[in-house]
């Protein structure tokens, strides 16, 4: 704590400061999902289950998507092959849990899983639970037609299953709302973006149904196909997308990544409740490893890659661990862990910084490794008048900026 006061003096307002050391139809054959409305498990029992399930079935998590994505994307870059991503999103899921719980939705999951498992195998497509009520699929190969074909075959088998929902506004059973977008690969970052945003579309004109964004081969332009339930295909021309620093902040956003704003909104809304529960609040701040270098050697779009890879490890084991993740600026993020216990917030440490490694992706210009790392300065604290919000962030900082300044790739605690 003696370099706190050295610190503190530095700071003459209440802002917060990341510069401190500059570092209604038949209803026939539907399930019954009301007998599955049962008291709640516990999140930890109940998650671990059902992630068993879904392994079990062969249905991918984030993580082996993510690493399947990379595979298949350079797969179809040397093989001058389309790529399509059908994002899938189960409609009306969260007043679906509202109404038949915790325990029906999982089951429904297990249920639309399932569906989409078997389709997926006949067209030898790669499934995984992207996240929540989402679904995403690869699919390598083909055209868009068949890629339209596929994404309405999964939406039929989903429909088919006659999986009970009283609480949608566009069918009596459970129904899938689907994104498509196809590219001959040129930027990972790009397909995301425009899968994204053909949900987007699917939703937003009523759900239940499949649109679709293509890029034609050796062509500018991006038509835009819908799909709809009556199975009426519809293509319009379509500006090509401008995948500036807009789109990353947007990207950040979609992926639950807060932004700077955000963060301090969270910050001061955690703090009060770790005043009030008497709880430990946890900062962990996190800085990739030479990335000056990296954008000097790599290019600044590649770049926000980077970021992006590097915020979806730390997304994931932040959702695992129940963290509040943001990037606040540049190569820095910021992790909020409320409750448990010192240890607990250096073990989230540990797997924060090996699950970025694992990810290896290549930095040749690293002095600290040859993938992507990153530095992590932990602090804890009992929120408290003698504590202070200031406090946790320069006590952080000053942590980050010893393990910056003593190799770098690694954590340190102060």
């Amino acid at each position: 704590m003696a370099q706190y006061k050295q610190a503190e003096d530095r700071i003459n307002s209440d802002t917060f400061d990341f510069e401190l050391e500059k570092q209604d139809g038949d209803s026939k054959g539907v399930v019954d999902m009301a007998k599955y409305k049962q008291p709640e498990e516990t999140v930890s029992a109940e998650t671990s289950a059902f992630e068993q399930v879904m392994s079990q079935m062969n249905i991918a998590d984030r993580g082996a998507f993510d690493n399947q994505f990379a595979q298949l994307w350079q797969e179809a870059g040397d093989e001058n092959e389309l790529l399509s991503v059908l994002m899938c999103e189960i409609d009306f899921f969260k007043a679906y849990n509202d109404n038949y719980g915790h325990q029906g939705a999982s089951f429904m999951l297990l249920v639309v899983g399932l569906a989409l498992k078997n389709t997926c195998e006949k067209y030898g497509c790669f499934l995984a639970r992207y996240k929540n009520e989402e679904f995403a699929i690869l699919m390598k190969g083909g055209n868009e037609q068949k890629a339209l074909e596929v994404a309405e075959s999964l939406r039929q088998a989903v429909e088919s299953s006659r999986t009970e929902h009283k609480y949608s506004s566009v069918s009596k059973v459970v129904t899938l709302s689907i994104g498509i977008s196809s590219i001959y690969p040129t930027s990972m970052k790009m397909l995301m973006r425009e899968a994204d945003s053909a949900l987007y579309d699917a939703k937003a004109s009523g759900r239940n149904q499949v649109c679709g964004n293509f890029s034609q081969k050796n062509e500018n332009s991006v038509s835009q196909t819908t799909l709809a339930t009556e199975q009426n295909i519809q293509t319009q021309e379509k500006p090509t997308v401008n995948t500036e620093a807009s789109d990353f902040k947007q990207i950040m956003s979609d992926m639950n990544i807060a932004d700077r704003s955000s963060f301090h909104h969270n910050f001061v809304k955690l703090w009060q409740e770790s005043t009030d529960e008497q709880e430990l609040l946890s900062m962990l701040m996190c800085e990739v490893d030479f990335f000056q270098a990296y954008i000097d050697n790599y290019s600044e779009r590649a770049s926000e890659d980077i970021l992006l890879i590097v915020a979806c490890a730390l997304q994931k084991i932040g959702e695992k661990f129940g963290c509040f993740v943001s990037h606040v600026e540049g190569e820095k993020f910021i992790i909020l862990i409320k409750g448990g216990n010192a240890t607990n917030a250096l073990r989230v440490a540990d797997v924060l910084h090996r699950s970025v490694a694992e990810s290896a992706t290549e930095h040749k210009y690293s002095e600290a490794s040859d993938v992507v790392t990153v530095s992590i300065g932990l602090s804890s604290l009992f929120p408290s008048d003698i504590n202070s919000k200031k406090m946790l962030m320069v006590e952080a900082n000053t942590a980050l900026h010893a393990a910056t300044t003593s190799g770098r790739n690694q954590i340190s605690v102060h």
